[in-house]
């Protein structure tokens, strides 16, 4: 049962995992290159998609626009 447990766990983590990352791939690809703070949009495509999760967290606490 223990094992059944964090095998499900384990697999929440990461559908989570995969839509943040699908959601800051998106947001990357529809953001104005003229609003990033840090960067470009190229380089923010290029690091969610080779960072995968870590790239996703880095460029929402770092590299998103504020929504005005």
């Amino acid at each position: 049962m223990e094992v059944a447990v964090a095998a499900f766990l384990v697999f929440i983590l990461g559908v989570v995992g995969f839509v943040v990352w699908v959601y800051a791939l998106i947001d990357v690809i529809r953001t104005p290159d003229e609003r990033y703070r840090v960067g470009t949009q190229l380089i923010w495509v290029l690091v969610v998609l080779f960072a995968h999760i870590i790239g996703a967290i880095i460029y929402l606490a770092v590299g998103r626009p504020r929504r005005t």
